[in-house]
């Protein structure tokens, strides 16, 4: 899924699309001479304990990672399987990981056809149109959750 999910600006590769030098059911062709930006990504279902084979990201879909924004859990979908992170067991475990309460608590963004939801136990905000704006999200004083674009 990273070889389609992934924008790879080195290759002029927009997400969503193959690379060029995909394999299939093989991976990369040029593992070698693969870009920074594929040698750097790290899936959370390669270094994660506790993952079973039905989160491999060619059979759930979408891939999860962090990037290099701390603290928040990024989950891109297949565009061809919108709703693969809703089905089960997926979708349990993603609103666990939402869970603030947690030591270290993530925001959980879902990122499928250009739109984002952030994820929380008790409810999925819908953004819309993925922006390039930082995100604040969390609780109100009533205990609600919100999420929303900063504009600067």
């Amino acid at each position: 899924m990273c070889c389609k999910l992934m924008a790879i600006p080195a290759l002029e590769k927009p997400a969503a699309s193959w690379c060029p030098k995909y394999v299939m059911k093989t991976g990369c062709g040029d593992y070698e001479g693969r870009p920074q930006a594929c040698r750097a990504f790290e899936c959370l279902y390669l270094t994660a304990e506790g993952l079973s084979d039905a989160w491999r990201p060619d059979k759930a879909k979408f891939m999860i990672w962090t990037g290099r924004e701390q603290g928040r859990l990024i989950i891109d979908v297949d565009p061809s399987a919108p709703m693969a992170w809703r089905q089960q067991p997926y979708y349990a475990q993603i609103k666990a990981w939402s869970d603030r309460r947690q030591p270290q608590p993530f925001e959980v963004a879902v990122r499928v056809n250009g739109k984002l939801t952030i994820v929380f136990p008790e409810a999925d905000i819908d953004l819309g149109a993925e922006q390039a704006l930082p995100i604040e999200s969390g609780y109100d004083t009533a205990n609600r959750p919100f999420a929303r674009y900063v504009r600067t």
